[in-house]
């Protein structure tokens, strides 16, 4: 038996995903709809307001816009969590989180992330849609990540005796899922599962404040961090921590950070991964992208680390049936 949480701001989409969990589930289940369309809540604040509601000892967290393609799924949530150590399971997430702010999906460039969700491509105009899958150890069952994406994602609701979203260092909706992801860390195992089909309708973009809740998430765990799960090699972070403050100086000037903002970044941790690791490689890229633009070089280098086989980004292949959602 399921509690199914749902932070509620779009009454079609909260349609659509009751009417699949419905049609799919096939155990007993609660839902808990937070209705937030006013903006009243964080989904922090959300999210706890609906475990306080929970009576099921499984406690399911699902954004509004997915659908479930996997039928009786409920019953391999309730099969995964018989395993003692499981604490957490979700369908996206990495296995290695550096002390430099990093989100997840950065671990994807050297394919040390695990991935089993359908999406559209938002480039094309016809309902096919993407298996985004990467099972990097070939696990049936599941892959053992540190960090879990929100999207949807289960815990161990006696967990919650332990642990809560924190409220008091992040007000918005970003993070929570890192968040919660390191502090079931600290008493049980995050999964990525593979029996668990679902549909992500979400087209959008990642915002400014994302990125500056990605600070506040790596001073908060600068204690914990950097974090490996046990089948990651330790010399994978060596080079990642350079990917990982790369990519995130990148992103900022893609979100139209400040050239101030971005020097304060680039003070405080160029220092931390010349001192682990010192590439002349990727030395050189921040030295070019003080020349030629962050973006130019960016475009240069990643296409060079594709050719030379350094980078091993997953290709995903297309599923040749129309979306459930599809009219």
């Amino acid at each position: 038996m399921l509690s199914i949480i749902i932070c509620h701001q779009n009454i079609e989409l909260l349609n659509s995903i009751k009417n699949s969990i419905k049609s799919t589930i096939g155990v007993p289940y609660e839902l808990i709809i937070i209705d937030n369309i006013n903006n009243q809540y964080s989904i922090f604040s959300a999210y706890n307001k609906g475990v306080k509601r929970a009576k099921y000892e499984i406690v399911c967290f699902a954004h509004e816009d997915i659908l479930f393609y996997t039928d009786n799924w409920g019953n391999n949530v309730i099969t995964h969590f018989k395993d003692p150590q499981v604490g957490m399971i979700g369908v996206l997430g990495g296995m290695a989180q550096s002390d430099i702010p990093s989100a997840w999906w950065f671990n994807n460039y050297f394919a040390k992330s695990a991935r089993n969700l359908l999406m559209k491509n938002p480039k094309k105009k016809d309902e096919k849609v993407y298996h985004h899958y990467n099972n990097p150890f070939s696990d049936p069952d599941k892959a053992e990540v540190v960090i879990i994406d929100g999207l949807w994602f289960c815990i161990r609701k006696s967990l919650f005796n332990k642990i809560s979203f924190d409220e008091k260092t992040f007000k918005g909706f970003h993070l929570y899922d890192a968040d919660i992801s390191m502090q079931v860390m600290q008493h049980a195992r995050n999964y990525v599962v593979y029996d668990i089909l679902m549909e992500h309708l979400w087209s959008g973009t990642v915002s400014k404040d994302y990125y500056l809740d990605l600070c506040k998430f790596a001073k908060k765990w600068q204690r914990f961090l950097p974090i490996l799960s046990e089948s990651i090699e330790n010399e994978y972070l060596a080079i990642y921590n350079w990917h990982a403050l790369r990519s995130l100086v990148l992103e900022m000037k893609t979100k139209k950070f400040t050239r101030k903002e971005i020097k304060e970044i680039l003070n405080k941790y160029l220092p931390v991964v010349r001192a682990k690791n010192g590439s002349k490689w990727f030395r050189s890229y921040f030295y070019i992208s003080g020349i030629i633009g962050y973006a130019n070089a960016n475009r240069i280098y990643y296409r060079l680390e594709r050719l030379s086989g350094f980078c091993k980004l997953p290709r995903y292949p297309k599923i040749e049936y129309k979306s459930i959602n599809a009219s």
